[in-house]
């Protein structure tokens, strides 16, 4: 069995994989370019980055007078202002910095320097980008420019700058011996270096057309938008040689340069590739091209222009199934490349077909690039039930969802819901328009409604009022209890509206609590009113047995709102400043809410007011599962120790050895396989930290994804970190950074929030369990919304039923974190709501709402600085193992020794709690043994208290002459002590005691 990895090994790992030697490893082997002849290599052994940079030019002195040399450097340099970058000069013996030192002429394309040497003859290094390592990650410079480079200040002595240049006689040359990166991560490759202003010329004048083709193979992933020197000696072609082998899907590139004009609206075409023996074909269908077309996230087809500037390069990536079982031999076929603007351009692909079949189509083998086909997955998507739902039922207006009954009226809107035989709504939704001559209601007698597959339902129901307003509404709910409106109104001339309601009246069980809409979450207020200032789009209001989350929707992101994630207000129902939330209703009585749109006016064209409800609890509070499923979140390492003390599932964060760059966990592998392996041996799970928002500049496919023009990173600033600079150029927004051992960094992309980007990320989730056998994922905050929740679900009941999902968010993000993620919860089992959460601040009816997970039908665990250990046990929660100041194992011991798992949970929030206190802000939470009762204690009070606690003893089956209150010992938590069930018990404020209530 392989050890996990030491972290210090972490960069030679790395190192490793980003060229596999199973394929052809031409990029890093030592390359020329003519005319200078100048080689370019990975050096040796890698230097301290720190003050230096990744990229050096080592210079030979033959000899020195004028106590100067020069020495040219034709470094063929992509980054940006390179003007602004500090030359540093050191003796490659010593190791000393000469400081005389001053430039003469600086370019992209080279640079002259100026040094003093101190030994002769004798080697040195020039270093051309030296930056400051970042130590760790800036909040203040998310997504904004880094800027570490050192700046061009030096400390040569005035007189010997002075002499450099007033002496005519010439300066000796040194010798450039080569060029070298510090590692193959840094590597520019020869398509990172530019082609100088005259070879690009000569190009022009050797091949005149307003476009040239470069065919590329996916070992040259191109990485420029201007010639890269490798083409300089390549030349354009319209000509391709590969390799493939049978059942890979196989890659390659053909680079666009547009030489003398805009190139407008890029088409293509293909023909079939024809065997040799002209007896086999591969067909046309077989073939995509990435950057044209592909299958969205949705899974609808998506068309992208690709329109490519005067001047600039645009790589275009193909790719081609080759059947499982394909003739060997050689395939011919054509594709062109057709602008709008001006003749179309052809290119013959030859792929030779031989070898052993590839099992997994090369997936395998991240150097294919192979991957790049997820792009276009449509896996998961239907519209099938998933456990722990069940197929759905519709009788008449009826429809039965796993718990969830549903009654649709004859104008379409809802007419009543009942979840845990609770109702919701205390009278029928209303659509109301409010125009001078009174109000106008969304009627209908024409209403159909059927069922589309079993998980799915939908109706349409459509009327005119006598003004000639017109509706039109269609829905459909889920198995899950989503219910998705769209209801488009306009009139047959144009008329202004006062108002345009869509109005709830809740029962008061279903709306006891509001969290959402400005509001942080708690007890519902009795008049509260929201004006769309802000990026909130939903909110929830509800009790522990029913509710109702509402989402207004009609903006181009319906995800999470995250810092880089923040929807627009929906143009119907914001209406530019002019709508409102309204929310009132005394405590204990039904709650009218009421979304208003104000004054606006309507047309023939139709405005359409879209809007979704999500019942709650979306399914069954699962205590057993929580009970039982206890997580180490920590270094991978330490997790036998941690399982020894009770935990049996262990996150691996990224930055961790065995995932070491954020959301691509596909570098480790045998090491990672070995370490789940072994894991799974003594009955414990292992998770991966896996989600979307950024992605890892380790990622190979990363330059193919770039050439996609916006469509995976956003667009940004630029100015990253220096890896960034130096290889992606311009155009990104940087995300999260991690110092990686050896000096490294793993610096990632802000991801688009909704791409095909997720439907590789979905692949990749299969990939890994039928690979790694990984027993689920840990999501950190994402950007997509619940219809990729479902996928992701759907891929593990498929490929590994019994994984886990557990879901992490941050308060600071948006007010009310389980707000804005409560259409996920159908599909997450675990909630780790916690950072920035001010835990000794938060009274009961917050803690319920915004942390318990309990009215969603989740249960969470405490994050920031490990929570509050004693209010937390009042929702069944502690902190994971090994992340915060007070280890949750004393705890987990007592749970282990009642047997938490198989008890009933009844909380201070239900009704049939049969434990309470006499004070208000003092929680009594019991779980409930048929022998014995576990009571967790809690002072939310800002002050000590002495409480006494009642009990429904017929509920609790015990006799109350014989009951007596025991609090065991526990580590860190309570000492030893035996109470009366009448006496008074002293609780400090913000702490608790667990009791075990029992017959003597």
């Amino acid at each position: 069995m392989k050890p996990y990895i030491p972290l210090i090994c972490l960069f030679f790992l790395l190192q490793s994989c980003i060229s596999d030697p199973s394929h052809n490893d031409s990029e890093s082997q030592y390359v020329s370019f003519a005319p200078d002849g100048i080689p370019f290599s990975v050096a040796d052994s890698a230097w301290n980055v720190d003050m230096r940079g990744n990229h050096r030019a080592v210079v030979h002195v033959e000899q020195v007078y004028r106590n100067a040399v020069k020495v040219v450097l034709p470094w063929r340099r992509p980054d940006l202002r390179p003007e602004t970058k500090k030359i540093i000069v050191t003796d490659a013996v010593t190791g000393s910095e000469i400081s005389n030192v001053t430039v003469l002429d600086f370019s992209p394309e080279s640079g002259t320097i100026v040094f003093q040497p101190k030994t002769v003859p004798g080697d040195y290094y020039v270093y051309y980008l030296p930056y400051k390592f970042r130590k760790g990650w800036d909040d203040a410079r998310y997504g904004k420019p880094w800027n570490d480079y050192l700046p061009p200040e030096y400390e040569a002595r005035q007189s010997w700058t002075d002499s450099v240049k007033s002496d005519p006689d010439p300066i000796p040359s040194a010798t450039v011996r080569r060029i070298e990166s510090r590692s193959r991560f840094d590597f520019f490759t020869p398509m990172g270096l530019i082609a100088t202003q005259k070879e690009i010329e000569n190009l022009k004048a050797k091949a005149p057309a307003d476009f040239l083709t470069f065919p590329e193979d996916r070992a040259f992933p191109i990485r420029l938008t201007t010639i890269p020197a490798r083409w300089v000696e390549k030349g354009p072609s319209s000509d391709f040689e590969g390799e493939a082998r049978p059942n890979e899907y196989y890659t390659w590139q053909t680079g666009i340069w547009a030489v003398n004009k805009d190139l407008q609206n890029i088409s293509w075409s293909c023909s079939d590739f024809i065997h040799e023996s002209g007896k086999a074909a591969i067909s046309k269908k077989e073939v995509t091209c990435f950057n044209m077309e592909g299958t969205n996230w949705d899974g609808k087809p998506v068309i992208f222009d690709v329109n490519v500037p005067r001047g600039k390069v645009q790589a275009l990536w193909f790719g081609m199934q080759i059947p499982e079982n394909a003739k060997p031999g050689q395939y011919e076929g054509e594709i062109t490349l057709a602008p709008k603007n001006c003749p179309p351009a052809s290119v013959k692909v030859k792929v030779r077909v031989g070898g052993e079949k590839l099992g997994d189509k090369g997936d395998g083998d991240l150097w294919r690039h192979s991957r790049l086909r997820w792009l276009n997955s449509t896996l998961g998507i239907d519209s099938l039930p998933v456990a722990p739902y069940q197929k759905m039922q519709l009788n008449d207006s009826v429809i039965m969802a796993t718990g969830k009954e549903v009654m649709v009226g004859q104008n379409g809107l809802i007419r009543s819901v009942k979840v845990n035989g609770k109702e919701i709504f205390a009278q029928p939704v209303e659509f109301i328009l409010v125009t001078d001559k009174g109000q106008v209601r969304l009627t209908s007698a024409n209403r159909t409604i059927r069922q589309d597959a079993d998980g799915l339902v939908s109706w349409h129901s459509e009327g005119i009022s006598g003004e000639g307003i017109r509706f039109d509404c269609d829905a459909y709910m889920e198995y899950d209890g989503y219910i998705h409106y769209s209801i488009k109104v306009h009139s047959e001339k144009t008329v202004a509206v006062r108002d345009i309601k869509l109005v709830s009246r809740l029962t008061p069980e279903a709306s006891e609590y509001f969290m959402g809409a400005g509001y942080k979450g708690g007890l519902r207020p009795e008049n509260y009113t929201w004006d769309w200032k802000g990026p909130w789009d939903s909110y929830w209001i509800g009790g522990d047995l029913a509710g109702l989350h509402v989402e207004l929707r009609g903006g181009a992101y319906h995800g999470p709102l995250l810092n880089d994630y923040k929807p627009a207000p929906p143009a119907s129902w914001a209406n530019e400043g002019e709508g409102r939330i309204n929310v009132k209703g005394g405590s204990k009585e039904r709650a009218v809410v009421e979304v208003s749109t104000g004054k606006r006016i309507l047309s023939p064209t139709a405005a359409d007011f879209e809007f979704a409800f999500l019942i709650t609890p979306v399914k069954p509070v699962d205590t057993r599962g929580h009970f039982s499923q206890r997580y180490y979140h920590a270094d991978p390492g330490g997790f036998a120790k941690a399982a020894g003390e009770g935990a049996n599932i262990a996150n691996i964060h990224h930055s961790q050895s065995l995932n070491p760059v954020i959301n691509y966990p596909f570098i480790v592998r045998d090491s990672l396989i070995s370490y789940i392996q072994e894991q799974h041996a003594n009955n414990r799970k292992v998770k991966l930290y896996y989600t979307i928002r950024e992605l890892s500049d380790y990622t190979t496919e990363i330059f193919a994804l770039k050439s996609l023009n916006h469509e995976i990173f956003v667009s940004g600033v630029g100015y990253g970190l220096p890896w960034h600079c130096e290889h992606l150029i311009d155009d990104y927004k940087p995300a999260w950074y991690t110092e990686l051992p050896g000096q490294n960094a793993d610096a990632a992309l802000v991801l688009n929030g909704f791409s095909r980007w997720i439907n590789y990320y979905l692949e990749g989730l299969r990939w890994m369990f039928e690979n790694y056998q990984i027993d689920g994922i840990y999501m950190d905050d994402v950007s997509f919304d619940r219809p990729v929740m479902k996928r992701v679900r759907k891929i593990m009941a498929a490929y590994r039923p019994g994984s886990l999902i557990d879901l992490h968010s941050n308060t600071g993000y948006s007010i009310g974190p389980a707000n804005q993620y409560t259409g996920f919860f159908p599909y997450v089992d675990r909630l780790w709501f916690g950072e920035s959460f001010k835990y000794n601040q938060m009274m009961p009816d917050e803690w319920f709402v915004t942390f318990s997970g309990i009215p969603f039908g989740m249960m969470s665990e405490m994050l920031q600085d490990g929570g509050n250990r004693f209010l937390g046990m009042v929702y069944g929660a502690t902190a994971r193992h090994s992340y915060g100041a007070f280890s949750p194992a004393p705890v987990w011991a007592l749970w282990n020794r009642f047997g938490i798992a198989d008890a009933k949970m009844e909380g201070y929030w239900s009704d049939d709690c049969p434990v309470q206190t006499n004070h208000s802000n003092v929680k009594a939470t019991a779980f409930m043994k048929k022998d014995s009762v576990l009571i967790a204690l809690g002072n939310f009070d800002p002050a000590d208290r002495q409480v006494k606690l009642t009990f429904n003893w017929t509920a609790l089956g015990m006799d109350p002459a014989k009951a007596i209150l025991e609090a065991p010992e526990v580590e860190n938590f309570q000492a030893k002590h035996v109470w009366s069930v009448n006496e008074a018990i002293p609780v400090k404020t913000k702490e608790g005691l667990l009791f075990i209530l029992k017959e003597k």
